[in-house]
């Protein structure tokens, strides 16, 4: 009789848990749009943070406040410096592929098959074409028909274009808000848990920081080290734009695997340099192939190992996993929460059905302490 009790007690817990996950999992996913600007203003402040508290802390500054000015500033500045310091290397390699660029399509006006063609195309339409139907009443029915719909799609990008800025401003306040009470909203988030499970909330949030630092900081490390060896490759095979293409990756690979979009441009510029110059174009190609296999190669063998080595616990393949379904699921806002919930299952995971440890064994560990 006890056993049937304990069996029904647990099948209704489990029906009342499921039912609260796929209720939330609605409410994320129809509230995506409101709650993204919150989540961007956080996940900014939460990278944003260590430098306002260095500044706040090690430089004795007493306001918080100022201290959030002084941090966003200095990254203004860096930002700022940086693209000056990037804009001439790119601007020379631009200014050397526009006469490239030029030469090609004015060359294809010398054609004489084109020419002809293009020629005899505009002679066909001008003779056909009735112009005492032009200034008919019909034809001006016509015209507003097609123009109209243009012109609201055009008052519809400007309005959209307006919400984009207001959603900028939004993110931004939130990130200020955020940042002026960072450590009251991290001790009053443990506290929506009831008693018995805070110790678990809390050593669950401890992981899950310590599991984005070492992401962030090693996946940007990543990057640099990724940009810097792909401009030199694209450099050393004489790709043009070769800077500009290897910062471009550098930045995609952010995501992983993501570079791979970038070389869609390389392709281009790599065609049109072999048109220009009467190159072999497969000889370009292959350069390209091999730059891109030797990269690819010292990343994810020597490179990622080191930098991120064991304690990351997230594999290339899972964070892809991660960021295609949680993408799917909930758009952008998918992609900002796509790495702390799967850090947070799978420490879950390996915390309580691998290691066969409980909440309530936590719970039990934090009363007797």
């Amino acid at each position: 009789m006890n056993a049937r009790n304990y069996s029904l007690d647990s099948t209704v817990k489990l029906v009342i848990r499921i039912a609260i996950a796929v209720g939330l999992f609605l409410i994320v996913r129809n509230l995506a749009g409101v709650l993204l600007p919150f989540v961007i203003g956080w996940f900014l402040a939460y990278l944003v943070y260590p430098l306002v508290c260095f500044v706040q802390y090690k430089m004795r500054v007493k306001s918080r406040i100022v201290s959030i000015v002084l941090s966003l500033l200095f990254i203004l500045a860096v930002l700022v410096g940086a693209f000056f310091l990037i804009l001439p290397v790119v601007y020379y390699e631009f200014i050397k592929i526009v006469p490239i660029l030029t030469n090609y399509f004015s060359s294809l006006g010398d054609n004489p098959f084109i020419s002809n063609v293009i020629i005899s195309n505009i002679t066909t339409y001008f003779d056909n074409f009735d112009f005492d139907r032009l200034i008919s009443l019909d034809t001006l029915n016509v015209v507003m028909g097609k123009l109209l719909p243009p012109f609201w799609g055009l008052l519809s990008n400007v309005w959209k274009l307006l919400l984009a800025v207001f959603s900028v401003f939004i993110v931004f306040l939130y990130m200020i808000f955020i940042l002026s009470e960072y450590e009251k909203l991290n001790a009053n988030l443990i506290k929506i848990f009831p008693v018995k499970y805070r110790r678990f909330a809390s050593e669950l949030q401890g992981e899950l920081s310590n599991a984005m630092n070492q992401y962030f900081r090693g996946q940007l490390i990543i990057c640099l080290i990724e940009g810097a060896l792909y401009c030199i490759g694209f450099s050393i095979i004489g790709l043009p734009m070769a800077i500009a293409m290897g910062l471009l990756i550098g930045v995609l690979s952010i995501v992983p695997y993501l570079h791979t979009l970038g070389f869609v441009p390389v392709i281009f510029f790599a065609v049109v340099d072999s048109i220009e110059t009467g190159g072999n174009l497969w000889l370009m190609l292959l350069g390209v192939l091999i730059v891109f296999a030797i990269i690819q190669i010292a990343t994810e063998a020597l490179i990622v190992p080191k930098i991120m080595g064991s304690k990351m616990g997230l594999s290339p393949a899972i964070i892809l996993l991660s960021l295609s379904v949680f993408g799917v699921l909930f758009g952008f806002l998918g992609l900002i929460i796509a790495l702390p919930v799967t850090t947070i299952a799978i420490s879950y995971y390996k915390r309580f059905v691998i290691g066969n440890e409980t909440i309530a064994d936590t719970a039990s560990v934090h009363s007797q302490t």
